[in-house]
């Protein structure tokens, strides 16, 4: 019983590793070659900003969800659009 009651009060925290992370997001069914490249790829754009604990990737579980429903939306490339106004 008091065992039980210890696993409700220290939950484990919603991270996952960069294992993890490329299985949770599909990246490692899509036939690359090296998925960690494209992780490595999405924290340099921007759309993921990992946390390092002991010296390894740790993911926030919504922010891969925010990743995987929308894509990176973190896109830095070509010139801002101008808007003519009528």
């Amino acid at each position: 019983m008091y065992k039980a009651e210890a696993k409700s009060k220290f939950e484990r925290a919603p991270i996952l590793w960069m294992h993890e992370a490329i299985g949770y997001l599909g990246l490692d069914r899509l036939g690359l070659a090296r998925p960690d490249k494209a992780m490595y790829r999405l924290i340099n754009k921007g759309a993921l900003h990992p946390t390092k604990i002991a010296g390894h990737f740790a993911f926030d579980k919504k922010e891969l969800d925010m990743v995987a429903a929308n894509g990176d939306q973190k896109r830095s490339r070509g010139r801002p659009r101008k808007y003519h106004s009528a």
